[in-house]
This record gives C-alpha cells, sequence and structure tokens, in this order.
C-alpha cells in the first residue's frame, strides 16, 4: 500500500504468574496458594504456551515480516494473548466470574487475527486507504476510524473456537441456570443460597478456564506456525507444548463440559463438578 510504512512492532514477550494478592483480600491469598499447589503444573502449560506466543511474535519483528497481514494480525493476536493472561491471574485470584469474558474476548481477537492472515488483510488495507488513521482537523485530533468487525466466519469454521466461544458467552452473561452454577451451586431444588463476592478455591472454574486458555494457545501456536506469514524459529519447541495440552486437555479427571441435545435444545453437561480437590466430583446440567 502507497504511502503507509509498517514499522517494528513493540514486544512485550513475557507472561508469568500472577503477582501474590495481598492478606486481606477476602478469598482471594486462599485461592492464590491452592491454585498453585492444585493446578500449578497446568498453570505452567499455560504459561509456556503464552511465553512461546510471545517469543514467535519477538521473531516476527524484522524487515521481511513488516507488512500489512502480520501488523494486523499481531495487533488482534496482542489482544487475545493479554485477555488470556488475564483471564489466567483472574483464575489464580479466584475471581472466576472475571475470566468468563475475557475468554470470549479472546476468542473474537483470535479469530479476527486469523481473519487476517486468510484474506491477505484485505478489508484491513480497505479501511487504511479509506482514511482508517487520518488527522482530524477541526478536533484537532488523530482520527481512527472504528469500522465494527468481527470475524464470525473463522469462529462458526473452527471447531475449537466454536464451542469455547459458545460456552464462554453463554457463562458470560446474565443466563439464570449459569448465574445459579457461579454463585449459588450449592443450591438444590429446596433452597437457593446464594453467595456474593465469593473468591474461594474452586477447582472445577479454575480447571474449566484453565482448559480453554490451553486449548486457545495450542489453537494459536498451530495457526501460527502453519500460516508461514510469522518468524517460527522452533517448530519442535510448538509440537513440544502442543504435546503437553493435549494430554493436559486429555485427562477425564478435569472438570469438562459436553455439549449435548435433550428435548431437541443445545444443553451443557458439566462434568466433575467440585469446589475441593478431596470433593465427590457430581454433574450439573446447564
Amino acid at each position: 500500500m502507497a504511502g503507509l510504512r509498517v514499522s517494528p512492532p513493540r514486544i512485550f514477550p513475557a507472561a508469568s504468574r500472577a503477582s501474590r494478592p495481598p492478606a486481606e483480600a477476602a478469598g482471594a491469598a486462599d485461592a492464590y496458594r491452592q491454585a498453585s499447589f492444585v493446578l500449578g503444573d497446568e498453570i505452567d502449560v499455560i504459561l509456556r504456551g503464552l511465553n512461546l506466543e510471545g517469543a514467535i511474535a519477538e521473531a516476527s519483528r524484522g524487515a521481511k515480516f513488516r507488512n500489512q497481514v502480520v501488523a494486523s494480525s499481531l495487533a488482534f493476536w496482542s489482544r487475545s494473548w493479554l485477555a488470556r493472561l488475564q483471564a489466567l491471574h483472574a483464575v489464580e485470584w479466584g475471581n472466576y466470574m472475571a475470566a468468563f469474558p475475557l475468554v470470549r474476548s479472546a476468542v473474537d481477537y483470535q479469530a479476527a487475527g486469523a481473519a487476517m492472515v486468510q484474506s491477505d488483510a484485505a478489508e484491513w488495507v480497505e479501511w487504511l486507504e479509506d482514511g482508517g488513521i487520518a488527522p482530524a482537523h477541526a478536533e484537532h485530533a488523530t482520527e481512527f476510524r472504528l469500522h465494527s468487525y468481527r470475524a464470525a466466519e473463522v469462529i462458526a469454521a473452527d471447531e475449537v473456537l466454536a464451542s469455547i466461544y459458545r460456552v464462554s458467552s453463554d457463562f458470560a452473561m446474565p443466563h439464570f441456570g449459569a448465574t445459579l452454577a457461579l454463585v449459588a451451586s450449592e443450591s438444590t431444588p429446596d433452597r437457593v443460597l446464594v453467595t456474593f463476592g465469593d473468591r474461594d478455591f474452586h477447582v472445577a472454574l479454575a480447571e474449566l478456564v484453565i482448559g480453554w486458555l490451553a486449548a486457545l494457545s495450542s489453537a494459536q501456536l498451530g495457526a501460527a506456525t502453519e500460516s508461514g506469514v510469522f518468524g517460527v524459529d522452533e517448530p519442535e519447541r510448538v509440537e513440544r507444548v502442543r504435546d503437553e495440552i493435549h494430554k493436559l486437555l486429555g485427562r477425564r479427571d478435569r472438570c469438562r463440559i459436553e455439549e449435548i441435545e435433550r428435548d431437541a435444545e443445545r444443553r451443557y453437561l458439566v462434568h466433575n463438578w467440585r469446589r475441593s480437590p478431596g470433593s465427590a466430583a457430581k454433574r450439573l446440567l446447564l
């Protein structure tokens, strides 16, 4: 595109554990300890995936990568990467409610980045050529035209993205059944028991979110490697991390959600629902 250059991206590739919460943060300090003790190995797998994604972004700074396809895809990839890191931190602090909308957003961003690669960033380039970045003289400002965009077709065509998007969206919305599962899961047909501001450790919710984050990282690493447009210096490292993720997701003792049909309606059957590792595993039907 004439007249619009792509500068070397500024990369901040390091992902790490959440900081230790203050002792007075109700529930969070215990959730942090429990997450580290019970799920520390799984958290480490997520961080290895995120750091590998950061290394690929770092390797994509060179002159041969300075084009609109890489720039646009990295922009959306960055948003997904940060949303997933913050979802992991929310899990470590016992703030599971915050993790669900972050996961849903991460899917949207990840799909948008994939769409840029698949389309040679055609819509992005058209937006730029139509004054996407322009001086706004009357307001003494620089204008970034909003340009609503969503890669719904990419999500629909990808089994991993589509499944995680459906479930995380339903949990992120104020649906009655999802709300009961998240803040009143001790309820029975005889009583409703609501909690408020609960940040105690919940192994099933933590496993559920960590599983989604692992699957999204594996999908992103695979897409980045297969696209041929990024700097993947260590493909064997990518395979090792993806193998780790595959083994993690293959464990049948983890909390997981199965989509089933009941009375001609799509429903969610949650397996291995339990608050603490020693509790009896239950199933929930949503």
